[in-house]
C-alpha cells in the first residue's frame, strides 16, 4: 500500500478504520482484482492464460468501482494475466482514481511504453523480474528480460516502481544480484516464493523451494536488507518466517505467523467476477458473481479466514499492517518516505 498521488481523504480513511477496528465490521480495505486472463507472456509456472473465463464488461467494472468506494475500499490492485491488454484499462484506472481510490497495477512490462500515460496515473506499478537475462528468459520467454528492464527504467521516472522476484530453484543464487540491481535502478524490491494456486498455476513441483532452501533465501534477504532500504519486505516478516515451524497449525493465521484478514478487510475478485476471500480458495469457497450481485452482497457472502496455517506468502505484509504490528508499520513508513523523496 503506497500513499502517493492519491485523493484519499483523512475522513474516509478514518471512517473505514473505525468501522473495522472499533465497530468490528467487515470492511474491504484492500481488493485484488484479476481483470483478465489474457497474457502476452508465457511464464512456465502460470496457467492463467489457459483459463476460459469471460471478463466483466467495462460498464459493470466501472459500476463496481463506484460500489467499492462507497463500501470503504481504500486500495485496488489490478492484476491478470496482463491487465494492460484490456482496451478499457485507461478508462478503468482513471475512474478508480477519480473515486479517490489508491490504484496499483501488476504487469510484465511488455506494453509499458504504449500505456505510459495510464501508468503515470497509478500510485504504483509492479513488474516481475526473476534475475539476469538468461534466468529470467528461461522462465518467462525469450526477450522478456529486455522488455521488463526497459519498462522499469521508463516507469521509474514517473511512478513508484516495484519489482517482484519469484523465487524458484532456478534463481535462488541471484538474490544478491537482484538486491544490487534494485540499488542501481532505484526500485523497490520484493521476493515471492513460487506458489501453487488452484486453477491459476501450472505444476510447480520442479520449481518449488524446499523448506531448507526457503530459509536460506530468507536469511540472505534479511542480511541484505540491513544495507539496502530498497528491499520492501519487513524484518518482522523475515524473522518470523525463519523461526516458523511449518508443521504448526493455527486457525486463521497466514503461515502461522500473523492473523489473516482476508474476508474481513480484504478480498480477491476473479476475472469472471467471482468474489473470494482469497484467490487460493477459488476451488473451495462458494463465491457470488459480481455480474449479477452487488459488491457489498458478494463481500458479505465470504467469511473471515478459517484456514489452518496456509503456505501462502503473498499479502503477508498487509496482514502485518492490519494487525498493527509496530515493526511492519515502521517498515511501511520508511518505504513511504523513500517514495516521497524520489518523487520530488
Amino acid at each position: 500500500m503506497v500513499f502517493q498521488k492519491n485523493k484519499l481523504g483523512l475522513v474516509r480513511v478514518t471512517k473505514s478504520l473505525f468501522r473495522l477496528y472499533i465497530l468490528r465490521q467487515m470492511v474491504p480495505l484492500f481488493v485484488i482484482w484479476y481483470l483478465t486472463n489474457k497474457c502476452n507472456a508465457k511464464c512456465k509456472y502460470c496457467d492463467i492464460p489457459l483459463r476460459e473465463k469471460k471478463e466483466l464488461p467495462t460498464n459493470r467494472v466501472l459500476k463496481l468501482i463506484d460500489e467499492m468506494a462507497k463500501r470503504g475500499v481504500l486500495r485496488i490492485g489490478f492484476v491478470g494475466g496482463e491487465p494492460l491488454l484490456r482496451k478499457d484499462i485507461d478508462t478503468i484506472i482513471s475512474h478508480a482514481k477519480n473515486k479517490g481510490l489508491m490504484v496499483h497495477l501488476y504487469s510484465n512490462g511488455f506494453l509499458a511504453k504504449e500505456h505510459l500515460k495510464t501508468i503515470k496515473k497509478l500510485d504504483g506499478v509492479f513488474f516481475s523480474l526473476d534475475g539476469p537475462e538468461k534466468i529470467h528468459d528461461s522462465m518467462r520467454g525469450k526477450g522478456s528480460h529486455k522488455k521488463v528492464m526497459n519498462a522499469i527504467k521508463l516507469c521509474n521516472k514517473y511512478t513508484p516502481t516495484f519489482v517482484t522476484s519469484v523465487l524458484t530453484k532456478k534463481n535462488i543464487n541471484y538474490i544478491s544480484y537482484m538486491s544490487e540491481l534494485s540499488k542501481k535502478e532505484n526500485f523497490l524490491l520484493n521476493f515471492q516464493p513460487v506458489l501453487q494456486i488452484p486453477s491459476l498455476s501450472s505444476d510447480i513441483s520442479s520449481y518449488k523451494l524446499s523448506e531448507t532452501e526457503l530459509k536460506k533465501c530468507l536469511t540472505n534477504i534479511l542480511q541484505l536488507k540491513k544495507s539496502n532500504s530498497n528491499i520492501a519486505l519487513s524484518e518482522v516478516y523475515l524473522k518470523r518466517m525463519l523461526k516458523r515451524n511449518s508443521s504448526t497449525q493455527k486457525k486463521g493465521y497466514q503461515l502461522g505467523i500473523v492473523k489473516c484478514w482476508n474476508g474481513q478487510a480484504a478480498c480477491h475478485i476473479d476475472s469472471n467476477g467471482d468474489l473470494f476471500s482469497c484467490i487460493h480458495l477459488n476451488n473451495k469457497e462458494k463465491a457470488l458473481n459480481l455480474k449479477d450481485n452487488s459488491f457489498g452482497k458478494a463481500f458479505e457472502n465470504v467469511h473471515s479466514c478459517s484456514c489452518k496455517t496456509c503456505n501462502v506468502t503473498c499479502s503477508v505484509e498487509y496482514n502485518f499492517w492490519l494487525s498493527l504490528h509496530p515493526g511492519a508499520i515502521l517498515n511501511l513508513t520508511n518505504m513511504l518516505k523513500r517514495i516521497r523523496r524520489n518523487s520530488k
